[in-house]
């Protein structure tokens, strides 16, 4: 039946055994052997996904090499086979079984991945701001962009990964780093280009407060003591870091 040699050939695809056998009775012969034509078929899959992969995870593979990555990228599609159909979607979940510190290297590369193709939406501005009654500002709801994220983890290999994606812009850290955590944030500019710096870990629990859609005053609770709130708000209003919505600016 047809549907059986859709998912034999679905499943030989993604590197099913069962199913390259399963397949090859239904394949016609043609001008060369149906086994060495399905191979053919399924080994430009894999090919394809893995590159997907590579563009994706840059440091994943510069940390594992060119082939560790590829045995890996098999795995990953034998039992993560591609949801969505969409190339940009197909990826997530790639790294998180693999030794320190390449999981966090592989959150760090799927977020700048994903903020490049993050929704648009539109900003609040500093003078948006401005304009409210400064007794109001405290329970603002102030989310950031789609395409921002924030992840928390040792500050090393945050620095390493800078160092590792040329490709992305980096902005100055607005607060000294202490400690042996921080918080990479990483989002997409209106140049179209991913950007990212390092804050301190409250901080990063701050922007996930405000994310979270908590009011600014219960985010700024998230701050040590002696912290300031100004300068994390310069960033995320001169970087075009908050989002307007409909509800925006209106006090809970």
């Amino acid at each position: 039946m047809l549907i059986d040699l859709q998912r034999a050939m679905v499943s030989a695809c993604y590197g099913d055994p069962a199913g390259y056998a399963g397949a090859l009775p239904h394949l016609a012969p043609a001008s060369i052997a149906v086994d060495k034509a399905l191979f053919i078929h399924t080994a430009t899959v894999t090919a394809a996904l893995t590159q997907v992969l590579a563009e994706a995870y840059p440091s994943i593979k510069a940390g594992l090499g060119d082939q560790a990555f590829a045995d890996a990228a098999r795995r990953h599609l034998r039992h993560h086979p591609p949801g969505p159909p969409m190339l940009s979607a197909y990826g997530h979940g790639f790294g998180t079984d693999m030794p320190f510190p390449l999981p966090l290297l592989a959150q760090l590369d799927w977020a700048a991945h994903q903020a490049y193709f993050a929704g648009d939406t539109g900003v609040v501005t500093m003078a948006a701001l401005a304009s409210l009654p400064p007794d109001t500002v405290a329970g603002l709801r102030l989310r950031p962009v789609p395409s921002a994220t924030g992840l928390t983890g040792s500050r090393s290999v945050l620095v390493d990964w800078q160092v590792g994606r040329p490709d992305i812009r980096l902005v100055e850290p607005i607060l000294p780093l202490q400690g042996p955590d921080a918080t990479a944030l990483v989002w997409r500019g209106p140049d179209l280009l991913v950007a990212a710096t390092l804050l301190p870990a409250d901080v990063g629990n701050v922007i996930a407060a405000l994310a979270a859609g908590n009011d600014l005053l219960t985010a700024a609770n998230h701050l040590v003591d002696g912290s300031s709130l100004a300068p994390v708000l310069a960033l995320l209003f001169t970087q075009g870091l908050i989002s307007a919505t409909d509800d925006d600016l209106t006090p809970c």
